[in-house]
């Protein structure tokens, strides 16, 4: 059975190597250090297995800890102790930090930087040289990820596209806020590409590893509402954007779904117009009572929609 071995004189150390380890503290190496028993018998001996780990201050006395791979950098889901955890089980280790950790991650930043811009400057075979360069440092790294699948959707190059998507959506990390600008960009540029099940299925997976972390955000029920709009898919369409609709009432993009439902319900001979499938009685229904429109207002919505010039503006929220 593995067990933690517990470096001596914890708080002593703790204190000489990383000032006040406090307020003051931000970020840090630490190890850690396993004992397995191997063998039996008369056979049998102790191996200790190091691990190293790069620790930051979350608040309090919380701290957030991330393994340290082979080529110093952190890697895989963050984990959060408490300080009496971490003095009792980790020791620091301020030279690997100062010369391997910090070093390393200033590396990578400054290659995914570079990826980036030529990114930006839609230079793609650069950006996936130097995207590609940042995976083999981190292989699951977000940024790298994201910005790979970018390149390969501006490039029209599906298979490789569908690869990315596969592992994003199977990355927790690519869902959370921090990630958003590019979480955001690569949601669009799936529907724009016309990979509509694949931009139902990403929106919904960010729903469920965000919903009940951030509360209810009515701009991912848009997005996912929209991704349902897309793919033809008018009931739960009406059903998300009605869930924008009561987190906030008044969502635009949210209502100009519900009002694209009630016109071409009204009128059916405006649907190739809009290359869709006719809209369910019941669900054109419910997008009058999230709009709160009386038949009256039904059949003005199918006139605006009808008059040349007049298709209701679905470019908002691109």
């Amino acid at each position: 059975m593995a067990e933690i071995r517990i470096h001596g004189n914890a708080d002593k150390r703790r204190a000489a190597d990383v000032p006040e380890f406090g307020p003051d503290f931000l970020k840090c190496a630490f190890s850690t250090v396993r004992t397995i028993k191997v063998g039996s018998g008369s056979t049998a001996r102790k191996q200790e297995t190091r691990h190293l780990w790069l620790v930051e201050h979350r608040g309090d006395d919380t701290f957030g800890v991330r393994k340290l791979n082979t080529q110093f950098v952190p890697v895989g889901e963050e984990s959060v102790v408490d300080r009496e955890t971490l003095l009792a089980e980790y020791a620091p280790e301020v030279d690997i930090y100062n010369s391997r950790v910090k070093p390393a991650v200033a590396a990578l930043d400054k290659t995914l930087d570079t990826a980036d811009g030529h990114r930006e400057r839609h230079e793609p075979l650069s950006a996936e040289m130097e995207y590609t360069r940042a995976l083999d440092v981190d292989e699951r790294n977000v940024r790298a990820t994201f910005g790979l699948g970018l390149v390969y959707l501006e490039r029209d190059d599906v298979g490789k596209s569908r690869v990315i998507f596969d592992e994003l959506v199977g990355m927790d990390a690519a869902f959370e806020n921090r990630h958003k600008h590019l979480f955001n960009e690569f949601g669009i540029s799936l529907r724009k590409k016309r990979l509509f099940d694949e931009a139902v299925q990403y929106y919904s997976r960010a729903l469920e590893i965000n919903g009940d972390l951030n509360g209810e955000d009515e701009n991912l029920y848009y997005n996912l509402a929209r991704a349902y709009y897309e793919n033809g898919e008018w009931k739960p369409c009406v059903e998300f954007a009605g869930r924008a609709l009561g987190v906030d009432r008044g969502h635009e993009h949210a209502r100009v779904l519900c009002q694209l439902a009630v016109a071409l319900a009204e009128k059916p001979d405006l649907l190739p117009r809009y290359d869709k499938p006719s809209v369910p009685a019941e669900t054109a229904a419910r997008a009058a009572e999230l709009l709160g429109a009386d038949d009256k207002d039904r059949r003005s919505l199918a006139e605006a929609a009808e008059t040349p010039g007049g298709d209701i503006d679905l470019s908002l929220g691109l």
